[in-house]
């Protein structure tokens, strides 16, 4: 919500706005399931190809700066969740479909998410039962500061594959590599750092994926928490769960893409899943299905 606006305000202003009369529903939907390869949901394995992790951004990736200093969306190939992609209506006749927004400004009401993770039963080349045992953590984080696709926008350039997580050292560290200091003009310092070790082990600075501490100088967290499935559980192969954001902003762009706006918020948050089924087996990496439903509303008019 914005600084100095409560909700009977915020109503109060949309009233004046006439911006209540149209009511537009973003779908948003991801859908990968677990066929021959897993590269395709939880897609980036760690380098001793024990563990897999998948990340999730919610909208367009946002420019972070590289181990050479360069601004640019990064190529390791993590999702984006299309949740604000609402173009305007360019009908002659004003006709405004429930997926698009009427005229540049609007109100962003908020964005809900459900998300599905399923292991499966079978594995399909053998037919049989594999895993037994899962263990799982999920990150929701974002950047202190604007994340942003476009850099013009952007006033925070974290990379969280270099500093996501707190080291042994008091370095930064993530599953490419660490940070050691800022440079003196702020420039981030990040190192590119092979990893090595047993049973899903992230071993940079000695740090375990599944409980290395957060680096909350440099990331919100909404959520970390773990869980297990897998035949030793009961048979459970299924975990369910939903998050949902009360943006309450203002929007006035004529951009498709409603975050590009001058309202300075930080609409780029991040889902993170590592899994590990505990194999001393290299190729014995956990393969799961993940899905994602939701729904970005606004209203505008």
């Amino acid at each position: 919500m914005p600084a100095g606006f409560n909700t009977g305000q915020i109503e109060y202003i949309k009233a004046i706005a006439n911006v209540n009369g149209h009511k537009t529903y973003k779908s948003i939907s991801y859908n990968r399931d677990a066929a021959a390869s897993n590269t395709a949901h939880l897609n980036i394995k760690t380098f001793d190809d024990k563990a897999r992790y998948g990340v999730w951004c919610l909208g367009t990736k946002p420019v972070m700066r590289d181990s050479a200093g360069n601004i640019g969306v990064p190529a390791t190939g993590y999702h984006e969740l299309d949740a604000f992609n609402i173009p305007k209506s360019t009908d002659s006749d004003a006709i405004v479909t429930e997926v698009q927004r009427e005229g540049d400004e609007g109100f962003l009401e908020s964005t809900h998410i459900n998300m599905r993770l399923l292991l499966p039963h079978v594995e399909s080349t053998t037919a049989t039962f594999t895993q037994d045992h899962t263990e799982f953590r999920m990150i929701v984080f974002r950047a202190r500061d604007r994340q942003h696709h476009l850099e013009t926008h952007t006033r925070d350039t974290n990379n969280f594959q270099f500093n996501l997580f707190r080291g042994n050292r008091n370095h930064s560290i993530g599953f490419s590599g660490f940070q050691q200091k800022e440079e003196i003009n702020g420039n981030l310092n990040y190192t590119v750092s092979t990893a090595t070790g047993n049973s899903g082990l992230f071993n940079v600075q000695g740090q375990d994926a599944m409980t290395a501490p957060v680096n909350k100088d440099c990331w919100v967290v909404m959520r970390d928490h773990r869980f297990y499935l897998g035949k030793e559980y009961g048979g459970k192969n299924i975990y369910e769960d939903s998050f949902h954001w009360d943006w309450k902003d203002p929007i006035a762009t004529s951009s498709d893409n409603i975050t590009e706006t001058d309202n300075e918020k930080n609409y780029c948050w991040y889902i993170m899943l590592i899994s590990n089924n505990n194999s001393l087996v290299a190729t014995d990496h956990p393969t799961v299905s993940v899905r994602f439903t939701g729904t970005t509303h606004m209203t505008s008019g």
